[in-house]
């Protein structure tokens, strides 16, 4: 696209080239022509702001999301974590303290995470601490906090001096992104779903908040069977997770069908890799390189994805500055995924080999 001063520039050229003379400086039909050639740069922006919106595979925002909605898809929304909080007071006393449904609770320093309590809780006389079930006020991974994280009572509460969790809070996920809207888009022209077939199953099962992966596996207990795993953005998925797609299914499944969903799990993933460095690069620099994309490439694999190693070697021989390499011998660099497994990378271990 050009720019604003090439159009100007253009235009002055012409003028020129038919009078004989420049545009005067400053004279009237200067600041018309630099008028029109910014009229003509923003309708040559817009336009290509256009086209990019008009393709899935360039479209961004709310018009993905259109695009989403002519393939019968919606955006995730985020999600918000789930854990439990332990109220406590130093010692007993005669009478109940309420803890009323929706105090507030939050983790300690300067970014601070914030979670209400779903339901009214009592810590009873003579005892001294309640638990009950907490949830972000906001969805997203960042409200997955680590245990013993929630130390501030927000909403006060006479005769209760402290919280904590003895758990990490769990479920939190992102809203999705345009890339991953995108792929699911693009997927749902390759492979389409009629009612029947596992594509169908797997599209339902990745239109719940915060399930990012699923495996359908027809007859996996017997003919008129599917069984589904999935998997979510920290992993293994929660049980509410589970719950709603199993609820999803048994409402929209196929007559005579028993389906199953249940959460997927990790197959760890150790590596072990002498890399040789080509001259003139640093061995730290290639190294981290080389941990990232044999990360990506494990990452982008799915709930029965197995980790081949023709696709490890690739990863690695990608990163610039690597000459060659060799797996370390008392290490796999083949992992055949069972069906209801996905790859989590446990270790990567790098040494320097000698030109």
């Amino acid at each position: 696209m050009d720019s604003y001063n090439d159009i100007l520039q253009r235009m002055k050229d012409k003028y020129e080239e038919l009078r004989g003379q420049p545009v005067p400086e400053l004279s009237d039909i200067d600041i018309r022509m630099k008028v029109l050639a910014g009229e003509i740069y923003n309708d040559e922006v817009n336009l290509e702001f256009i086209k990019r919106q008009m393709f899935a595979k360039s479209a961004t925002g709310r018009y993905l999301d259109l695009h989403a909605e002519d393939r019968g898809l919606k955006r995730k929304a985020a999600v918000k974590a789930r854990g439990f909080v332990t109220f406590s007071i130093p010692v007993a006393i005669e009478n109940d303290i309420i803890i009323p449904k929706n105090t507030i609770v939050a983790t300690a320093g300067e970014t601070s995470y914030r979670f209400k309590t779903n339901v009214d809780i009592t810590i009873y006389a003579g005892g001294t601490s309640a638990t009950v079930l907490c949830t972000a006020e906001k969805g997203g991974r960042a409200s997955n906090v680590r245990k013993k994280t929630i130390s501030v009572i927000v909403t006060s509460v006479t005769g209760v001096e402290t919280v904590t969790n003895s758990d990490s809070f769990t479920g939190g996920a992102d809203e999705e992104s345009d890339e991953n809207l995108r792929k699911r888009i693009l997927e749902s022209y390759v492979s389409i779903s009629n009612g029947t077939n596992a594509a169908y199953y797997e599209k339902l099962a990745l239109s719940v908040d915060g399930v990012t992966g699923a495996n359908i596996v027809p007859k996996g207990r017997g003919v008129g069977t599917v069984d589904v795993y999935i998997a979510s953005e920290e992993g293994t998925p929660t049980l509410d997770q589970i719950s709603k797609v199993q609820m999803l299914m048994d409402d929209e499944r196929e007559l005579n069908v028993d389906i199953l969903v249940c959460g997927a799990r990790p197959y760890n993933i150790n590596l072990g890799v002498n890399i040789q460095v080509a001259e003139g690069y640093d061995f730290e620099d290639v190294k981290s390189r080389v941990e990232k994309a044999l990360g990506d490439y494990i990452e982008s694999l799915s709930i029965g994805d197995s980790v081949l190693e023709t696709h490890l070697g690739k990863a690695i021989l990608d990163v610039d500055g690597v000459y060659t390499y060799s797996w370390f011998s008392n290490y796999d660099n083949t992992f055949i995924m069972p069906v209801d497994a996905y790859p989590f990378l446990n270790s990567i271990t790098i040494e320097e080999e000698e030109i």
